[in-house]
């Protein structure tokens, strides 16, 4: 690659590297309506699951409605108004994560 001639050029080529290196070390997380958490070793982690869609038919189904292995008890998570337009159903799962 040829050095640039000029020094609008040169600098053009500065800023881009700045750009890439400080975008480079950004250490960012975003995701509207989720926080990153930061469990402790060892900590209970909760394991959520939500509705099956299926490919040929794109219905929602609930996910307890195939034989998956399921809570004692089903509890409904509660939502948020963007879960609930989407039409998500985010029930407890029976499974322990440490």
């Amino acid at each position: 690659m040829a050095a640039p001639r000029c020094w609008a050029c040169r600098s053009a080529r500065d800023l881009q590297l700045i750009t890439i290196a400080l975008a480079h070390a950004a250490n960012a997380f975003y995701l509207p309506g989720v926080a990153p958490i930061q469990y402790p070793e060892g900590a209970q982690v909760d394991l959520k699951v939500n509705k099956l869609t299926s490919v040929k038919t794109q219905l929602p189904y609930g996910y307890y409605v195939l034989p998956y292995c399921k809570p004692e008890s089903i509890q409904d998570s509660v939502e948020n108004l963007g879960e609930i337009l989407v039409g998500d159903m985010i029930e407890n799962s029976p499974y322990d994560i440490k």
